[in-house]
C-alpha cells in the first residue's frame, strides 16, 4: 500500500538525516577545554604525518589523545542515560513565599556519575476566556532565574548541581523556588547536564517528571474595625431574631424541668400520654456571605493590580472569619461558567479548595453582581452579613438593592476606595512593600456619581 511505503520512505529520511548530522552534534559538544584538546590530538598526528623519523612517537601521543576524547565522550554519554529522576516538594503555597525543591538522582548503572547541572522551569496553566486578556488563553512561560525566582518570559534557569552520584546510588539535591504571581504551574523537562568525567565533552539530556504547584494570592492584614462592625452586626441579628422559628423543628422530646410550656406539641402528647416538647436546631447567627465581583470595566490601567489585591483581600478575609467560628459562604462570577459558590467550614481542606479557587481565577467582563441574583435563594440572605468586595460593578449600571433586606446587614468595599486601602494591606517583605505601592497607584481614588448612588442606597 502506498500509505506504509510513504512512513517507511520518511522514516528512513529522518535516520540518514539523523546519521549525518551525529559528527556536526558531537563536534558542537566540544567544551572549550575539550576543543584545545582536540587541537593537540591533531597537532601530534600532523606531526606524524610530516616527520617520516619521529612518526612513531608523535603518533602514539595522538592516539592515546584520541582514545581519551573517544572515552570521554562514551562515558560522560553512558553515566546520563543511566540517571533517573525524583522530586519531591510541596503542591501548594502563596505568593512570594519560598518553596524547597528536592531533586533526587538515582544511578542505575554501576559506573558513577558525576559533576551534574540540573535545570527546571514552570509553566503558568491559564484557562482564560476573556477575549480583553492580553494572554487570550495562551499558556505564559516561566523559568527560574539564579536564585529561585520565577520571572517572565524565559530571563533565566534555576540549577542545582550534583558534585557525584556513586554506582547504583542515590544523590538529593535541592533548590529554593519562589513564585511571587498566584496561579496554577506545571513543572516543564528538566534538563541534566555534565561534562564528566574529563570536561571535554559537554553531554545532555532531558526528564520529564509530572507535577504541579499551586500558588495561593498573596494575604495580608486586615484592620481590626472591619471585624468590629461585623460583631456588633451579628449581634443586632442575633437579638433582632426569633429564639425560636417553626422552620428550625427538628424533633420531638419528653418535658423536662424548666421548659418552655409554649413548645409543647400538645397532640402528640395526647397521643402518648405523656408531654412532649418540640426541640429546633440552633440558629446560625454568625454566617457571613462573600460576594467578590470579576469585573473590571472602567477600572483603567491599574485593573489588573486592583484584581489581584481584591483576591488576596477575599482569601485573608476568609480566612480571618474562619478563625472566629463563623460560617462562611463565597460567591463570585468565573469567566464563561456558572456562578461559583463555597462554604467554608472549620476543616482546612475546605479553607485550601477556596485559595485553590481563588489561585486560578480570571476576571469576566461580560457579568456583572447583578448577575448573582439568580444563583441566591432569597432564604440565603436573611440572618446574614453580606459583605461586597466590588470593582468595575459599581462603575457600571448594577443594581445591588435586592441585597438589601430589614433582617440582614449589607457592607459594600470598592478596591479602590479609601476604606479599602485603610482596613487592608497586604504584608511580606521589602519588595512586597514596593509590588504592593505598585498596586495601590490607582489614579482617580473617588466614586463616580452611580456608585455613590449606589452605595448609598444600600446604605
Amino acid at each position: 500500500m502506498p500509505e506504509p511505503r510513504n512512513r517507511r520512505l520518511i522514516r528512513a529520511l529522518r535516520a540518514l538525516g539523523r546519521f549525518l548530522a551525529w559528527p556536526l552534534r558531537t563536534i558542537l559538544r566540544l567544551t572549550k577545554d575539550g576543543l584545545l584538546f582536540t587541537l593537540l590530538a591533531c597537532a601530534c598526528g600532523a606531526v606524524a604525518f610530516r616527520n617520516d623519523e619521529l612518526a612513531n612517537i608523535p603518533l602514539l601521543i595522538g592516539l592515546v589523545l584520541f582514545s581519551v576524547l573517544t572515552t570521554g565522550l562514551f562515558l560522560g554519554s553512558r553515566s546520563l542515560k543511566q540517571l533517573g529522576l525524583q522530586r519531591r516538594c510541596a503542591e501548594r503555597t502563596f505568593a512570594g513565599e519560598p518553596v524547597t525543591v528536592t531533586l533526587t538522582l538515582k544511578n542505575a548503572g554501576r559506573l558513577p556519575a558525576g559533576g551534574v547541572t540540573l535545570s527546571e522551569s514552570l509553566r503558568a496553566v491559564t484557562r482564560v476566556k476573556e477575549s480583553a486578556s492580553p494572554s487570550s488563553g495562551e499558556s505564559q512561560r516561566l523559568t527560574l532565574a539564579p536564585g529561585g525566582t520565577a520571572r517572565p518570559g524565559g530571563a533565566g534557569s534555576g540549577q542545582t548541581y550534583a558534585v557525584a552520584v556513586i554506582g547504583r546510588g542515590l544523590e538529593p539535591t535541592r533548590y529554593s523556588l519562589l513564585v511571587r504571581r498566584r496561579g496554577m504551574y506545571e513543572y516543564g523537562r528538566t534538563s541534566l547536564s555534565t561534562t564528566f568525567p574529563f570536561g571535554f565533552w559537554r553531554c545532555t539530556g532531558e526528564r520529564r517528571i509530572p507535577g504541579r504547584l499551586v500558588v495561593y494570592p498573596r494575604l495580608g492584614e486586615i484592620d481590626g474595625g472591619l471585624f468590629e462592625e461585623l460583631e456588633l452586626a451579628l449581634t443586632r441579628m442575633r437579638r433582632s431574631r426569633p429564639s425560636r422559628e417553626e422552620q428550625d423543628f427538628r424533633s420531638l422530646r419528653e418535658y423536662r424541668h424548666g421548659d418552655n410550656p409554649k413548645w409543647i406539641h400538645w397532640r402528640s402528647s395526647a397521643r402518648m400520654g405523656r408531654p412532649l416538647i418540640k426541640e429546633f436546631e440552633e440558629p446560625q447567627t454568625r454566617r457571613v456571605l462573600l460576594l467578590l465581583d470579576t469585573n473590571l470595566q472602567r477600572l483603567g490601567t491599574q485593573r489588573g493590580p486592583a484584581f489581584e489585591l481584591a483576591l488576596s483581600f477575599a482569601g485573608t478575609v476568609v480566612r480571618e472569619l474562619n478563625r472566629r467560628s463563623c460560617h462562611v459562604q463565597v460567591a463570585t462570577l468565573p469567566p464563561g461558567e456558572r456562578p461559583l459558590r463555597m462554604e467554608i467550614t472549620r476543616e482546612k481542606r475546605n479553607l485550601d479548595t477556596w485559595l485553590e479557587a481563588l489561585a486560578g481565577l480570571q476576571p469576566d467582563n461580560s457579568r456583572t453582581l447583578a448577575d448573582m441574583r439568580g444563583a441566591l435563594r432569597r432564604e440565603e440572605l436573611r440572618h446574614v452579613y453580606v459583605l461586597v468586595l466590588g470593582l468595575g460593578s459599581l462603575r457600571v449600571r448594577c443594581d445591588l438593592t435586592w441585597l438589601a433586606s430589614l433582617d440582614n446587614a449589607v457592607k459594600v468595599l470598592d478596591v479602590r476606595g479609601d476604606e479599602f486601602r485603610r482596613i487592608f494591606r497586604r504584608g511580606g517583605g521589602a519588595r512586597e512593600e514596593a509590588d504592593e505601592d505598585l498596586l495601590l497607584a490607582y489614579g482617580d481614588e473617588e466614586l463616580d456619581d452611580l456608585a455613590q448612588e449606589e452605595l448609598a442606597l444600600i446604605g
